[in-house]
């Protein structure tokens, strides 16, 4: 994890420096900030992983007339840098492979971004231009604005720009931009190099599926271990991190420690335990109160940005968890198994879908949102306590596996969501783990839920008369409870509302038509948004789904 920031059309003030250095706590161990063209500023706070305290790793990396600031990881960047004839300062750094690759494909930008298999988003500059690119599902953050001299800012978090600018946007995932230093003012075009694949064409037989499932997911964990400073999971005794703590325990040599966080009366401690024993790996527990998780609010809705009930929920063990390891540890690197839920369809509320299209359409809305939600709780709850996360499920290739396999694969009558997963990883995980069925990560923190908790307190909270007269305070978006009503209060006495309360979403967990008010991952029964579903795509799908599936 680093942070990156730039400014493209004056040179830097000590206020824009100040900004810059709001997002330290993604890189405590080395500041740089560099003049690499004129009126072209790059930032840099590195978090060391790869070659820790080794000045080759060091960014901006220069050569061939091109100076680049990445946050990521580029995994295949040893085959990128094979053949180059560049000399570059800090070529050490896996970052190095985007100048390579970006000189190899003939500056063409889109196929550059599309060659790096890893999460990134980096800021390149040379004497005609500066280009932006951001990893195909935005594991790795990036914002940008105007300030009112017509300057150009980008940054790794909206709070290193947000006062500097007149509004701020994100940058999409999957998307380049070139910006021109000859008309830096010009709005900036973000041009798109990858989609989550939306056509389920992959008709596979159910056997080779597993393999292709276990194969894919165990390489993309192999990968992801790249780096010399010690490796943690965030275990919550659910399926997901659990897979990829027993996958990545069988090529680390040196032990992993296992982490977990919840009540003291949580039965995932339990769990999670019964995975470490299992692995036979080290174990440590963080026990917290409900109080605890009250009175660390603020800090939250700061570090994730966002007024989100759901996000500052889960947020709230994870921010814990962060700062304890972080204080606690030398853990630098932590894998996560975010990701495979919106993959495989197995919130309750998708499991619940009329039919199996209906699912796959709600599959590619979540994938479409994902970096507005679980992937940045991931990335600013850790990224703030100088950790890095690592994300396996998100893999390039095994998005593009799951996502068109046949959606009757994740939604099969009478059997447990993620089905297909947990058949694929037999005998890597104790039963009881391996088919347990999924509990959310706030409500796994103890038998008492911790949104109950957060209502009752935000209903003592907020006198009465206030929250009647909330539509007059927030007219736009207008908090539904008084927990919402809380978080909206921190999020404006933190952040300028109107220059960027529309970067946080708020709908993707009340808009699917099948959803009901009695489950946990819903805040509401109504939606805003209907899926176009034709009769003639259904009966299609249908057809292509039954009878003996050939592999493909």
């Amino acid at each position: 994890m680093c942070g990156i920031w730039a400014i493209i059309g004056e040179q830097v003030t000590p206020q824009q420096q100040d900004a810059f250095m709001k997002i330290v706590g993604r890189g405590p161990d080395l500041t740089v900030l560099e003049e690499v063209q004129p009126m072209v500023h790059l930032g840099f706070h590195r978090l060391a992983i790869v070659m820790p305290g080794d000045t080759p790793s060091a960014q901006p990396i220069v050569g061939g007339g091109l100076s680049v600031v990445c946050n990521g990881e580029i995994y295949n960047h040893q085959s990128l840098k094979i053949d180059n004839e560049l000399t570059l300062k800090n070529g050490g750094s896996d970052c190095a492979a985007i100048i390579t690759s970006f000189v190899k494909h003939n500056e063409d930008l889109k196929e550059t971004c599309a060659s790096l298999d890893g999460v990134f988003a980096f800021i390149m500059a040379d004497a005609k231009n500066v280009y932006i690119g951001r990893d195909p599902i935005g594991v790795r953050p990036l914002f940008y604005g105007y300030n009112s001299n017509g300057s150009l800012l980008i940054g790794s978090e909206v709070k290193c720009i947000e006062e500097l600018c007149e509004r701020v946007e994100y940058f999409p995932p999957g998307c380049c931009a070139t910006i021109s230093l000859s008309s830096p003012t010009r709005p900036v075009q973000p041009q798109q190099y990858y989609s989550v694949p939306s056509i389920a064409d992959r008709f596979l037989s159910v056997e080779c599926t597993q393999t292709m499932v276990r194969d894919i997911l165990v390489k993309s964990v192999e990968k992801r271990l790249m780096g010399n400073r010690n490796f943690g999971f965030m275990l919550s005794g659910g399926l997901d991190s659990s897979l990829i703590a027993s996958i990545a325990t069988r090529f680390l040599k040196q032990k992993p420690i296992a982490f977990s966080v919840g009540f003291e009366d949580s039965p995932d401690l339990e769990n999670a335990k019964r995975v470490a024993d299992y692995l036979k790996i080290p174990h440590e527990v963080l026990v917290i109160t409900p109080q605890q998780c009250i009175d660390i609010i603020p800090e939250v809705v700061f570090a994730l940005e966002t007024f989100d009930p759901l996000i500052i929920r889960c947020g709230i063990a994870h921010y814990l968890l962060c700062q304890h390891i972080s204080k606690s540890s030398d853990v630098k690197v932590l894998l996560s198994g975010e990701g495979a839920d919106e993959l495989f369809g197995s919130y309750a509320y998708m499991q619940r879908a009329p039919n199996a299209l209906h699912l796959h359409k709600e599959i590619l809305r979540r994938m479409h949102h994902l970096h507005q939600y679980d992937v940045l709780r991931c990335d600013r709850s850790t990224s703030c306590h100088g950790l890095e996360i690592r994300v396996p499920f998100l893999d390039k290739r095994f998005i593009d596996l799951v996502s068109r396999l046949p959606p009757t694969y994740k939604l099969v009558p009478m059997k447990m969501e993620k089905h297909l997963l947990r058949s694929a990883f037999e005998g890597w995980l104790p039963d009881e783990v391996l088919w347990r069925s999924k509990e959310g990560f706030a409500e796994a923190l103890g038998k008492t839920d911790l949104g109950d908790i957060l209502a009752e307190h935000c209903d003592k909270l907020i006198p009465k008369d206030l929250y009647e007269n909330r539509a007059q305070r927030f007219p736009d978006r207008t908090p539904e409870t008084t927990e919402e009503y809380w978080y909206r209060q921190i999020f404006e006495e933190t952040f300028v509302y109107d220059k960027m309360g529309h970067l946080v979403h708020t709908k993707v967990y009340r808009t699917a038509a099948w959803h009901r008010p009695d489950e946990k991952e819903n805040v509401s029964s109504e939606g805003t948004e209907t899926l176009d579903v034709k009769t003639d795509d259904l009966l299609r799908l249908r057809r292509r789904s039954t009878g003996s599936l050939g592999v493909a």
